[in-house]
């Protein structure tokens, strides 16, 4: 009897050791409390133990990592306000865009962006090459150029540099971002041989039919805005390196070459003697898009 009585008052004792508020602070220091209140901003507790009438005391949620309630619920303070993705549930988060500086270029690209988490995003596209206005490249000819090509990046959203209490995103696709990103085209040309004369009766170089692969591993900076929740706008800059198949007669100078999707690359050449040139690896591009934001 006395035995079962001690295992009782042991038992009891454990439970009341255990039923009590704790805080866990992000340098892994744990605190035994009793809490008083829960604020947006303020944990409001008294000391474990202590009467009614003790002092409380208030501790700012962002040195917190967990609050332990002696009912066993949990509270994960790890998570700021910026990044938690119940507050961005009923926005919109996946965009259909086309790059409208592309078409002048003679070729369409459309993209496809979805929402990570508030932070990142990925997006995949397809090039449609000929499908625009051919104005001609950099080499100076119209190529009558055909073909595709395929895009793939990961945004990562700029932070704030210091965080105000409740700060949040204005849109979870909305903000300054930078993207590493890589392009593959595929695509046939006209190359204008101007190494030969031309046709006595015509005038014209003699062109020849080609096919160039290209691609280029880039970084973009950018900005993407997003109006009443049903377009974005997103304008960047990207650089990166790259190569390209596409000839060069010209022996004066070796353009960079337009690659739909992106400029530059590096690509052989010749000079005034015949002898074989490389210009530089160096890669470019500016895109515009604007886009609809559809539905979850």
């Amino acid at each position: 009897m006395k035995k079962l009585l001690l295992i009782a008052l042991g038992f009891t004792a454990f439970q009341t050791a255990k039923a009590q508020d704790m805080l866990i602070f992000k340098d892994k220091t744990v605190e035994e409390v009793k809490i008083i209140e829960v604020t947006p901003d303020f944990i409001k507790y008294r000391e474990f133990g202590a009467d009614e009438n003790a002092a409380v005391f208030s501790v700012e949620k962002d040195f917190l990592n967990k609050v332990i309630f002696e009912t066993g619920k949990v509270l994960d303070m790890s998570k700021s306000l910026i990044n938690d993705e119940r507050i961005y549930a009923d926005q919109r988060r996946r965009a259909i865009k086309l790059d409208v500086a592309g078409i002048s270029s003679n070729y369409s690209f459309i993209t496809y962006e979805q929402a990570i988490d508030p932070s990142t995003s990925w997006e995949a596209g397809f090039l449609f090459i000929g499908a625009g206005f051919d104005s001609g490249s950099l080499d100076g000819e119209r190529e009558n150029a055909m073909g595709g090509g395929v895009n793939v990046g990961y945004k990562f959203k700029r932070s704030p540099n210091f965080y105000m209490s409740r700060m949040k995103y204005g849109h979870i696709m909305r903000g300054t971002y930078i993207k590493p990103n890589l392009f593959v085209t595929l695509f046939n040309y006209d190359l204008v041989d101007y190494n030969h004369p031309p046709d006595p009766v015509t005038f014209m170089y003699p062109t020849t039919r080609e096919t160039a692969v290209a691609a280029s591993a880039q970084l973009d900076f950018g900005n993407q805005l997003v109006l009443s929740d049903q377009f974005v706008v997103d304008y960047a800059f990207g650089v990166g390196y790259g190569f390209t198949t596409k000839q060069n007669t010209n022996q004066w100078w070796t353009p960079p070459a337009v690659n739909y999707g992106f400029t530059g690359g590096r690509r052989q050449g010749v000079d005034w003697n015949g002898n074989t040139t490389y210009s530089s690896p160096l890669t470019y591009s500016v895109t515009l898009r604007v886009g609809y934001l559809m539905k979850n």
